[in-house]
C-alpha cells in the first residue's frame, strides 16, 4: 500500500499545483481586464468632462469651470474627479510625482496604477486659456476589485479543495483496486517463491502491466518447478552413484569379512554331513552354523540397506549409535589400511532429527576419505557433541548470537590440505586422487545432504597436520524432500 499512498500523494500535489497555477493566471488575467476596464471608463469620463470644462472655462472663467466640474462629477467613493495643475503645490497638486506626468505636456493622457494605496489615477490634459499645464485627475478605488478578488479566491480555494478531495478519493479507490491489492498479491507470491513454494499460481484478472507480470511469474514458477524436479532427480542419481561407488569399496572388504564365517559354516557342515560329530557336538555345530549365517546375513543386509535408494525420511536418531554403525561398516577397509577407527562413546543425549540413510552416507564418505588421506598407519576419530554456534551467512546467520547445533567431527591424522585444495573440496568432480580411485562426488554430495538438513560442513586442515571435517546439523529439522542442496556463496 505504500506505492498507493505515494501515488495518491503525487496526484493530490499535482492537482493542488495545477489549481494554484490556474488561480494565479486567472488572478493576473482578471486584474489586467479590470485595469483596462477602469482605464477605459476613466478616459471616457475624463474626455467628456474635459470638453465641458474647457468650454465653460473659455466662456465664463475658472470659477465657473470648477463649479461645472463639481456639479458634473459622479458622486460616490468609487470615482473622484478634481482639477489639478501639473506644477502646483498644495490643494491643486496631483497625487502622484510630477515626473510621471510629463506626457501631459504633450497633451497625452496618463494612467498610473498604485496598488499599494489601492487607487488608479488617470490624468486627462485640458486646454484652458492659461499658460500652465492642467487637467482632470480621476481617482478610482480598487476596493470593488479587491472584494471581487477575495470572493473569487475563496471560490477558487473551495473548488480546488473539492477537486483535490475528489482526486484523492478516486486515486485511493483506483489505487487500492488496481495497484495496492495486485502488488500485495505479487509480494505474497514472491515471498512464497523465496521459500521454495512454487505451487498455487497467482491469479490477477486485470489486463495491464501488473497482470502481465503475474503471468510471467506463473510461467517462471512452472519452469522453476520443472527444473527443480529435474535437479532433484539428477541430485538423487548422483547420490546413488556415489553410494554405489562406496558400496564397491565396501564390497571388496566384505568379501574378506565373509571369508571367516563361510569357512566356519563349511567346516561345521562337513563335520555334520560326515557324522564326525554326534549328540551334543552336532547340536553345537548346528548352532554355530546358524550364528555365522546370521552374521553374514546382517553384513549383507547392512550393505544392501546402504546401497538401496529411498526417499528421505526424517526421524529421531542417536548420533553415537549411527557413528558406531558406520565404523562397523567400514571396519574392513580400515583394517586393510591399518587405520584405527574411534567411534564416539554411547550417549543417549546425542539425538537429533534427520534421515538415517542420508546421514549414514555423509559419515561414510567422510570416514572413507579420511582413511584414504591417511594411507597407512593412523587414526580416524568421530566426535559428536552439542554446541552453540553462529551459522554462516549462507545458512541464514545474520547475528553473532549462537544457536544450538549438533557438531559431528571426523578427525584424521593424514597429510592435510593446503588452502587452494581446501577451497575446492566441495566442488563436484574435484578430486586429488589418482584416476580411477575417486569420482570427486563424495564431498559434494555430502555437502548437499547436509545443506538439505539445514546445516553446513566446516573444514580445518593444514599440510602434514591432518584434517577435521565438522558437520553442523540442527537438533530437530523437518526436511522438505526435493529441496536444493547446493553450496551457498560464502
Amino acid at each position: 500500500m505504500r506505492l498507493t499512498r505515494k501515488f495518491i500523494a503525487a496526484l493530490v500535489v499535482g492537482v493542488a499545483l495545477v489549481a494554484l497555477v490556474q488561480g494565479y493566471l486567472d488572478y493576473n488575467r482578471e486584474r489586467e481586464v479590470f485595469d483596462r476596464q477602469m482605464q477605459g471608463e476613466a478616459k471616457a469620463l475624463g474626455r467628456a468632462l474635459g470638453r465641458g470644462v474647457a468650454d465653460v472655462w473659455t466662456r465664463d472663467g475658472e470659477a465657473a469651470a470648477r463649479e461645472f466640474l463639481d456639479s458634473s462629477t459622479p458622486k460616490g467613493e468609487r470615482v473622484l474627479v478634481r482639477w489639478v495643475w501639473r506644477d502646483a503645490k498644495g490643494h491643486d497638486a496631483p497625487r502622484v510625482p510630477r515626473e510621471q506626468l510629463e506626457p501631459m505636456v504633450q497633451r497625452e493622457a496618463v494612467t498610473i496604477s498604485d496598488h499599494e494605496r489601492g487607487y488608479l489615477f488617470t490624468y486627462i490634459p485640458v486646454e484652458v486659456p492659461e499658460p500652465r499645464v492642467g487637467g482632470l485627475e480621476i481617482t478610482q478605488s480598487f476596493e470593488v476589485f479587491d472584494t471581487y478578488v477575495r470572493d473569487s479566491l475563496r471560490n477558487q480555494i473551495i473548488g480546488s479543495a473539492a477537486a483535490v478531495a475528489i482526486a484523492a478519493i478516486l486515486a485511493l479507490g483506483l489505487g487500492v483496486v488496481f495497484i495496492g491489492r495486485p502488488i500485495s498479491k505479487l509480494a505474497t507470491k514472491a515471498r512464497r517463491v523465496g521459500t521454495g513454494d512454487l505451487t498455487e499460481p497467482l491469479d490477477l484478472k486485470q489486463r495491464d502491466e501488473l497482470g502481465e507480470l503475474a503471468n510471467e511469474i506463473n510461467l517462471m514458477c512452472e519452469r522453476l518447478s520443472e527444473e527443480q524436479a529435474a535437479r532433484a532427480r539428477a541430485t538423487e542419481q548422483l547420490r546413488h552413484a556415489d553410494r554405489l561407488t562406496t558400496v564397491g569399496k565396501l564390497a571388496s572388504g566384505l568379501a574378506h569379512e565373509l571369508g571367516t564365517p563361510l569357512n566356519v559354516v563349511s567346516g561345521r557342515a562337513k563335520l555334520i554331513a560326515d557324522r564326525e560329530v554326534e549328540g551334543e557336538d552336532a547340536l553345537d555345530s548346528a548352532r554355530i552354523v546358524g550364528e555365522q549365517a546370521e552374521r553374514m546375513t546382517a553384513l549383507i543386509r547392512q550393505l544392501l540397506d546402504f546401497a538401496r535408494p529411498r526417499a528421505p525420511k526424517p526421524a529421531p536418531l542417536n548420533v553415537a549409535t549411527l557413528a558406531a554403525r558406520v565404523c562397523q561398516l567400514i571396519a574392513t577397509i580400515a583394517r586393510k589400511a591399518d587405520v584405527k577407527l574411534v567411534p564416539p562413546l554411547p550417549d543417549e543425549t546425542l539425538r537429533l532429527e534427520a534421515d538415517d540413510g542420508q546421514l549414514t552416507q555423509v559419515l561414510t564418505n567422510l570416514v572413507v576419505n579420511a582413511i584414504q588421506a591417511i594411507g597407512e598407519h593412523g587414526t580416524v576419530e568421530i566426535v559428536a557433541r552439542k554446541v552453540d554456534q553462529a551459522p554462516p551467512p549462507y545458512v541464514g546467520g545474520s547475528t553473532s548470537t549462537g544457536q544450538a547445533w549438533m557438531a559431528i567431527e571426523v578427525r584424521d591424522t593424514g597429510a592435510g590440505m593446503d588452502d587452494a585444495t581446501r577451497e575446492r573440496i566441495f566442488e563436484p568432480f574435484f578430486t586429488t586422487k589418482e584416476v580411477g580411485d575417486g569420482t570427486g562426488l563424495g564431498l559434494s554430495v555430502s555437502w548437499g545432504i547436509v545443506r538439505e538438513h539445514g546445516g553446513w560442513i566446516d573444514v580445518a586442515s593444514e599440510p602434514s597436520r591432518g584434517s577435521t571435517f565438522t558437520v553442523y546439523l540442527p537438533i530437530a529439522l523437518p526436511i522438505a524432500p526435493g529441496t536444493a542442496g547446493e553450496r551457498g556463496v560464502e
